[in-house]
């Protein structure tokens, strides 16, 4: 999702449709957007705003205040459009921050939803005399920095908009695409034969269309399939900020002295079926290698796990002195080391507990660190398995 630094302009009413007359403070729904677009991880419709100056995502509360205060409008439109062929649902404020000072027009915005869940906000007049915040999901309400005649992007970190990032600027929605080369070809990376690695899927020259079919958006953290020490990465893209400063976006190598472990964090919960209860976990592991004559050695490759049971808002580990689950911070790599699960010792926890945990939500998910304390270190996760009684 680019974000470059040129503002974006507001658009004006032509083309849009008005929903109803002035307002104060009452609360008015717009109508259904026709796509889905994700706040909080829901599936959200319709939008909400007030005559006051705020925008509610999917229902009536004020989860966006742009110079919110007892203000009020003359004209609130709306208007389903498309931009790089992406679809948008737009809304126009027009109105007046004095709530009696009818048609003065001089609190005017613009808010725009992307169906990639992106939210643009855009300034047209803008006193600067009443509040402006955002309640972040994940993170809290956060009090936001706005200027008359700039424009602003709300970015999701995650597919369920449940964490935004906020940049003054314009959004111009991307591909970004990627693919190895190496000597039997072009290859990929997905499930092949059972097992998530680079695969072949042509030859060289590389072509516009199969970077659009076959190339991924995200480089994962595995070499697996990969015959060179030395395979191409080749990048695809149309970001207009990394085609005009090329230089800026180029991949270096350094040589790494340690290997930093590595925390997976899923981002989606496992639905525990009703009426069944976790009988135990099995995690599927590789921690050796081969040697130049085929023979399996094994390394010093580790992995640790937490727990969530409220669906990733915090996670869990096993004390095996105390016979307890405890508050764990999966972002203190040194703390999850030392009092995660390690994958050898979740048959000792204490399953009755966590499935009376289990009862309010039936949700489970997980996070891992993955540990190489040298690069000749192995760590591969594969899988873990439920298994119910």
């Amino acid at each position: 999702m680019p974000i470059i630094a040129e503002i974006s302009l507001p658009k004006g009413s032509s083309g849009m449709t008005q929903l109803g007359g002035t307002n104060d403070d009452s609360t008015v729904s717009l109508p259904d957007m026709g796509f889905n677009f994700y706040y909080n991880g829901s599936v959200i419709r319709q939008l909400y705003s007030s005559g006051n100056s705020w925008v509610g995502f999917g229902s009536g509360s004020q989860h966006l205040n742009i110079n919110n205060r007892d203000a009020s409008y003359n004209r609130l439109l709306y208007a389903n459009e498309v931009e790089h062929g992406i679809k948008l649902f737009r809304i126009r404020f027009e109105g007046n921050y004095y709530y009696s000072n009818w048609g003065a027009n001089n609190l005017v915005w613009e808010l725009s939803v992307f169906e990639t869940g992106v939210i643009r906000l855009v300034l047209e007049k803008f006193p600067n005399n009443g509040t402006n915040n955002f309640a972040n999901p994940n993170v809290g309400t956060v009090t936001l920095s706005l200027s008359e005649g700039k424009s602003y992007i709300f970015s999701p970190l995650d597919p369920t908009g449940k964490n935004y990032t906020i940049q003054e600027g314009s959004y111009i929605p991307a591909e970004s695409k990627f693919l190895m080369v190496d000597t039997e070809g072009v290859k990929t990376y997905g499930n092949s034969a059972g097992v998530m690695q680079w695969y072949k899927i042509g030859e060289l020259p590389l072509t516009e269309n199969i970077f659009k079919t076959y190339g991924i958006e995200m480089l994962p953290n595995s070499l697996e399939g990969l015959i060179d020490d030395a395979p191409l990465l080749f990048h695809y893209t149309d970001n207009p900020n990394i085609l005009a400063n090329k230089n800026a976006y180029q991949l270096k190598l350094t040589e790494v002295v340690t290997s930093r472990p590595l925390v997976l964090l899923q981002n989606f919960d496992f639905e525990i079926h009703e009426g069944k209860l976790i009988d135990r976990f099995e995690i599927e592991k590789t921690t050796s290698k081969r040697d130049a004559n085929g023979n399996e050695i094994s390394t010093n490759g580790r992995i640790y796990i937490s727990l969530s049971v409220d669906m990733g808002s915090s996670f869990l580990t096993f004390n095996a002195a105390t016979s307890s689950f405890e508050t764990i911070n999966i972002n203190d790599l040194a703390a999850f080391k030392s009092n995660g699960i390690a994958a050898s010792a979740l048959t000792g926890i204490d399953y009755d507990e966590l499935n009376a945990r289990l009862q309010d939500t039936r949700k489970i998910r997980f996070a891992y660190l993955l540990e190489k304390p040298t690069l000749e270190d192995v760590c591969k996760l594969r899988k873990i398995k439920i298994f119910y009684r």
